[in-house]
């Protein structure tokens, strides 16, 4: 994902970019794991809080995009109950999606929910 933004973004933004990856990626590991240690939920959430400002730093070099997109989810139908199972479809159309925009859109908005768990959970 990082290799077609290269055209797209600059250096630090593609790190960022790569940050954000790996923070879902292991958010969505988390998740798949189900740990019920609270040293697991503690180091989640503040490795989600370490990366909103390669988030902002991304959502801002995408909104500049030709064929960026709005956020696509709907508040409405995200509930804290909910919230893992959403974000497990949300990254199951993330890991199929090929073009670039959509991609990076399903991304922003799964770091989005991200940051509401991490604020629903964090114990810190």
């Amino acid at each position: 994902m990082a290799k077609s933004a290269e055209g797209s973004f600059l250096e630090s933004e593609l790190e960022d970019l790569r940050a954000v990856i790996r923070l879902t990626v292991e958010l969505h590991e988390y998740f798949q794991l189900a740990c019920t240690h609270p040293f697991c939920l503690t180091y989640v959430s503040e490795s989600v809080f370490s990366g909103i400002d390669s988030y902002c730093n991304v959502t801002q070099a995408y909104n500049v995009l030709v064929g960026a997109k709005e956020s696509q989810i709907e508040w409405a139908a995200v509930s804290i109950s909910g919230l893992k199972g959403h974000f497990a479809l949300m990254f199951e159309a993330f890991d199929k999606e090929n073009v670039f925009e959509s991609k990076c859109r399903l991304l922003l908005d799964l770091f989005k929910l991200m940051i509401v768990f991490a604020g629903i959970t964090y114990a810190g």
